[in-house]
């Protein structure tokens, strides 16, 4: 494909860096910090310009331009590069990058402004922290639009309600509609990860990746600890992105406080929610929170636009015995500092940004981002004539050690196989499997993956 991708800030470094692999990608950016960069450090071409101009476009697109991607910071922007660019070549797909609620409300976008496809960040974020807060063991949630189920990883904690420690799986009484695909266990080695069977058991502490539909891994949440009956919910921040996740968690059974310290953006937030309290306040003081009995709170949730308050906040709460704590970073060096601190749900932003564009691009692979704090990615991979696996069962395919089929998607069926499963031409495997074992799987597949950052 020739992409072009306009703005070479954090989302469209990650997609250029991404596509580049597989695409010929030209990158339009007017800022000359940011331009030489992403130049200087990627495959890839360039114009440092303003990728909205129609001077600009015109002179880049032509009938052999396959996407127009517009992922700068301004909604603005990125709609009329969309326009311009259908105006000047209309076989041309244009997806933009969009923040503000009242661009991604409806179907106006697409109807009415010729973007194929929008990508709102903040929503994805939200509905990620909505999911992950709605479950007491999930700490991290993934969802795979092109077959209607989730993945969602869950840490095995000491409360656990069966006394689940070291009992075979196969003696469980797991829910019936999900699989346990992966198990990370910590040992003196570091991390491991074991592709389960009926005959392996859980410790505390691990953290099980399991794939199901929504309401089969709120069932497995259940089997792992008991849930109260009602949630309750403490937002730090009150950004766009806290906007979203008010607004979904306002379809759920929960109570929910909002601390924002700007009193002009709570009187904002305050005629949008009337069922949610917000504070006028800062959420980075411990005497804050522990006015806001964080002890009692089920969930404390950071969205503010700063790393270091996120984390703060995170670790004030922990401290006064919050049950689970969740955060946004855009920086990729937080991920392991937020994990590290013991937060139990670090979302990186950019990294589900660029997830999501990469879904929408290269829909064959269904590629999803890593699972936070792990090396591992989730695929589909089609069997093709020169595959060499066709024909043959899971079990003596030969797969890499640290690979699991979760799914088979055949021509009218969605199949969680068995070691019997047999493998035909035609067939879409669902894999979860360790970056080190890409190369592998290419040469399985006899095909190119194009594995994340």
């Amino acid at each position: 494909m020739n992409i072009v991708i306009i703005g070479a800030g954090n989302v469209g470094y990650l997609l250029a860096q991404i596509l580049s692999k597989q695409h010929s990608v030209t990158v339009v950016e007017r800022d000359k910090k940011k331009f030489d960069y992403i130049i200087n450090s990627l495959n890839v071409g360039g114009i440092n310009a303003n990728g909205a101009s129609p001077r600009i476009l015109n002179q880049l697109l032509n009938e052999k331009t396959d996407l127009l991607m517009a992922v700068t910071e301004s909604d603005e922007a990125n709609i009329f590069a969309c326009m311009t660019a259908k105006r000047l070549q209309p076989a041309v797909t244009t997806l933009a990058r969009m923040r503000d609620r009242d661009y991604t409300f409806g179907d106006q976008l697409e109807n009415y402004l010729s973007v194929d496809c929008i990508i709102s960040p903040e929503y994805i974020v939200a509905s990620k922290m909505k999911e992950i807060a709605m479950m007491d063991n999930a700490i991290d949630f993934e969802e795979i639009e092109a077959v209607g189920l989730c993945l969602a990883k869950f840490r095995v904690g000491p409360d656990n309600r069966h006394g689940i420690q070291g009992i075979a799986l196969k003696h469980l009484p797991l829910p019936k509609k999900c699989k346990i695909i992966m198990i990370h266990r910590t040992s003196q080695k570091g991390m491991e990860s074991i592709v389960p069977d009926d005959d392996d058991y859980f410790i505390v502490g691990d953290e099980a990746v399991v794939i199901g539909d929504r309401e089969s891994l709120r069932e497995f949440d259940r089997f792992l600890s008991p849930h109260k009956k009602h949630r309750d919910i403490l937002v730090i921040g009150g950004s766009i992105l806290a906007e979203y996740l008010l607004e979904m968690l306002s379809e759920e059974k929960v109570s929910v406080r909002l601390i924002e310290k700007d009193e002009a953006r709570c009187q904002e937030l305050s005629k949008m929610f009337d069922d949610a309290i917000i504070i006028n306040d800062n959420g980075t003081d411990p005497l804050v929170l522990r006015s806001q009995d964080a002890k009692n709170t089920d969930v404390l949730i950071c969205t503010t636009n700063s790393e270091d308050g996120n984390l703060l906040s995170c670790l004030v709460g922990k401290h006064l015995g919050v049950g689970k704590t969740e955060a946004v970073y855009t920086k990729g060096d937080y991920r392991d500092i937020f994990r590290m601190a013991g937060v139990d749900a670090a979302i990186g932003y950019y990294g589900v940004v660029a997830n999501e564009a990469i879904r929408q691009t290269v829909p064959e692979y269904e590629v999803l981002m890593t699972m936070e704090s792990t090396t591992e990615e989730f695929i589909g991979l089609t069997v093709g004539p020169r595959c060499r696996i066709k024909d043959k069962t899971l079990m003596e395919a030969n797969f890499p050690e640290r690979t699991n089929v979760a799914l088979i998607i055949t021509g009218t069926d969605i199949i969680i196989p068995g070691p019997e499963a047999v493998i035909k031409e035609g067939d879409t495997l669902l894999i979860y499997a360790d970056k080190m074992d890409i190369h592998a799987l290419e040469k399985l597949f006899g095909t190119t993956i194009p594995i994340t950052p």
